[in-house]
């Protein structure tokens, strides 16, 4: 499954994009409606990864920020900075890589991301996703194992929860990557003043 890494922002583009082309090496800013934007950071640049950037981009914009990372469908890592401190962490699976260890979430706190919503939020839908708690059939494993199938499907929940719509919640796992490998399908959704070109990233239309 695919990577991905994005901030999430409670400014709107325009109040951001100043601060995203300081800090942000090479990437991507979208709108996320009207009170919110995204990052896309080149994750491949040393020093320009979600988690690098989230400190710099709270602390200049004096407003917390959600930087997520989610690995190859199984992990899903969320952090959230204040005043370029980070505030608390979540990681769906932070035993991943020991098969003896407890597999529960690390930080389920569904009160760290109430910043993040932009209505009102589904508090059960939010807890449930957090501890790794598939409310809908679809997203449990068919073979009855606990937990998500996918860990995007998680992020989709947590944002979901927090009201942000569809459309939105498409925008906050895509990766700069595939932003870059994908310009036609791009262009189709996103009009030529909804894309912010952060340093030395190319316009891909």
């Amino acid at each position: 499954m695919t990577t991905y890494g994005t901030i999430l922002i409670p400014v709107p583009l325009e109040q951001a994009a100043p601060v995203l082309r300081e800090v942000c090496t090479a990437g991507y800013a979208t709108p996320a409606g009207p009170r919110f934007c995204l990052a896309h950071p080149d994750r491949f640049v040393d020093g320009n990864g979600v988690f690098a950037l989230a400190g710099p981009i709270s602390a200049e914009l004096g407003v917390p920020v959600l930087a997520a990372f989610q690995y190859d469908g199984d992990r899903l890592e969320l952090e959230v900075w204040r005043d370029g401190v980070r505030a608390h962490r979540y990681d769906s699976w932070p035993d991943r890589d020991d098969e003896s260890a407890n597999d529960a979430p690390l930080g389920a706190d569904p009160a760290a991301f109430l910043d993040f919503a932009t209505g009102p939020v589904d508090s059960h839908r939010l807890a449930s996703a957090l501890a790794d708690t598939p409310i809908d059939a679809e997203d449990m494993d068919v073979d009855g194992e606990p937990g998500y199938v996918w860990a995007q499907s998680l992020h989709w929940d947590v944002l979901r929860a927090l009201s942000h719509p569809d459309q939105v919640i498409r925008r906050a796992q895509w990766d700069y990557c595939h932003m870059c490998g994908a310009p036609q399908a791009l262009a189709e959704v996103l009009g030529s003043t909804e894309l912010v070109v952060l340093g030395t990233a190319d316009r891909p239309f």
